[in-house]
């Protein structure tokens, strides 16, 4: 009989790339009989994967999402699957009651640095105070020291769990394997960014580079391709009319990943100008990794994990983030030189090759469900 498995999240749409396309789509292709709870996005499931049922609810606010927890555990409880895979901080509470109370066997996936992403949490406009953070930190060992497994998404975030006793696996997010692409590139030279969007991820910057560009009397276009904050899009707005950069900037909004990656194989430059926020300095971002699968080029920020990536697999640049002039001065180096370019997106899809994709893990991750 299939064992069954019950994946969940309050804040991931359900097409995410880690928690749908790679691991509940794997875990289906695996032969495990796979129910994905996770919001709704602009994209429907097609029922198209054997043994993957994919159930969507409105994204609700902070304040609302209580209900959603009660959901699921009322769910999760009631439910005859043997494993419950959960993906949120907030949803460890949950993890641990269905452990302790259900003798289910809960496996939760860490996507973030908790403890720096708590030092950044605001209660208002004030900043948490440390001994709530001490105390929130001190539970949340306890919660995951008890569950059926903690999967890490980044090498260095069980530095943070080295007391726990509980079976750690590391899972990480690294792009599918990609035949090299056979797809003609845009004519137009054409810079990429396709993620989260935010200040902290480098939007004004992009812009600015942009800016600096058209300047510098440069064609080109750049993509952002993600969902936009409505600050940002009036933001963006107004600084590309003030500029006139209507037709060189274009805020695509999310894709599906097939989309996604057509439009990473078309582009020349991939650009990852994350802010120095305690969150990034050490997790490698993962559309790093989807560029070198796409053989693009990339510039990105200098931080110490970042620049060393770029540096041992010669596949991209690293700057100051906060610094467009820098940007820049990098775009342009490579804009001038298309062979620069393609040996170092050849380079960066070697690595893809050889260390950087979801194949390697995804044995990693039927080890784990075979074991627990």
């Amino acid at each position: 009989m299939m064992k069954k498995v019950l994946i969940m999240s309050s804040v991931h749409p359900w097409n995410d790339t880690r928690v749908f396309h790679k691991e509940a789509v794997s875990l289906a292709n695996l032969g495990y009989d796979v129910t994905l709870y996770a919001t709704s996005s602009n994209h429907v499931y097609e029922n198209n994967i054997p043994n993957l049922r994919v159930i969507t609810f409105t994204p609700k606010s902070m304040m609302k999402r209580w209900q959603i927890w009660f959901k699921f555990y009322s769910i999760a409880s009631q439910s005859d699957a043997q494993i419950i895979h959960l993906h949120d901080p907030e949803l460890l509470p949950l993890g641990y009651f269905l452990q302790r109370m259900h003798r289910k066997k809960v496996i939760f996936d860490m996507h973030e640095d908790f403890p720096a992403v708590l030092k950044t949490k605001k209660i208002g406009k004030l900043s948490m105070p440390k001994w709530l953070i001490r105390i929130i930190y001190s539970a949340e060992k306890k919660m995951l020291q008890n569950m059926s497994a903690v999967v890490y998404a980044e090498k260095y975030y069980k530095e943070n769990y080295e007391v726990l006793t509980t079976k750690q696996v590391d899972i990480y997010n690294y792009p599918f394997l990609q035949e090299a692409f056979e797809i003609a590139k845009y004519e137009m030279p054409t810079l990429i960014y396709a993620g989260a969007i935010h200040e902290i991820r480098g939007f004004k910057e992009m812009l600015a580079v942009a800016q600096l560009l058209k300047k510098a009397n440069y064609q080109f276009q750049l993509l952002i391709i993600g969902k936009v904050p409505e600050r940002l899009e009036v933001y963006a707005e107004e600084f590309l009319i003030e500029d006139d950069l209507v037709n060189e900037v274009k805020l695509v909004g999310r894709l599906d990943l097939r989309e996604l990656t057509t439009y990473y194989a078309r582009s020349h430059i991939g650009l990852a100008l994350l802010h120095p926020e305690a969150n990034y300095l050490r997790s490698l971002p993962t559309k790093v990794f989807e560029y070198m699968s796409a053989s693009l080029p990339y510039v990105l920020s200098n931080f110490k994990s970042y620049e060393r990536l770029a540096e041992e697999t010669k596949s991209g640049y690293a700057v100051n983030p906060l610094s467009p002039n820098e940007i820049v001065a990098q775009i342009k180096m490579l804009l001038d030189e298309p062979k620069k370019q393609m040996e170092l997106g050849s380079n960066g899809y070697k690595q893809h090759v050889a260390n950087f994709n979801w194949s390697i893990e995804e044995r990693k991750l039927s080890e784990l469900y075979d074991e627990i």
